[in-house]
């Protein structure tokens, strides 16, 4: 089960399986605002003189890192996007452990609303349930979205320490 993989890891992974229809339209929007924030800026520093040479510097400087911030975060939720695509081509809904995430992850269900839906044994929802966050970890990890750090921070041991 969860023991698989470290908590940490599997909750991060259900944070985005939840997040998985809203995560690119967020942060589209956010790099959206952070470009307009970062034009209007832009536009501001030349109304007035002198002073404000100083620190205008600074402030692209901000607004660079603020874009980029965006920018990176936008690229995260995309490639968690590549991670669902695969898992769906994984466990389609036709497979009890797609149909459970669908119940989950896209209906917001709880572990008992499906064992009541689908007259499984919670034994058995969990199962499936953590078969799908598994693969999911893995999938995210050959990604690149799972790092070592995380993995270790959950007080595992590591053998070669």
């Amino acid at each position: 089960g969860v023991g698989m993989i470290p908590e940490n890891i599997y909750a991060l992974v259900e944070k985005r399986l939840k997040e998985r229809w809203t995560a690119i339209p967020k942060a589209e929007k956010a790099l959206e605002k952070a470009r307009e924030k970062a034009a209007a800026m832009g536009s501001s520093q030349t109304s007035s003189g002198g002073s404000k040479t100083k620190s205008a510097g600074s402030r692209v400087e901000r607004m660079a890192i603020l874009i980029v911030t965006a920018e990176k975060a936008l690229e995260t939720a995309q490639k968690w996007d590549d991670v669902f695509r695969k898992l769906d081509a994984i466990f389609p809904e036709n497979t009890s452990e797609g149909f459970v995430a669908s119940l989950m992850y896209g209906n917001g269900m709880s572990q008992e609303d499906v064992c009541r839906f689908t007259h499984c044994a919670r034994v058995t929802v969990r199962r499936r349930r953590d078969r799908y966050v598994n693969y999911a970890a893995m999938l995210a990890a050959t990604m690149g979205l799972i790092k070592t750090e995380e993995v270790k921070s959950d007080g595992g041991t590591d053998p070669e320490e």
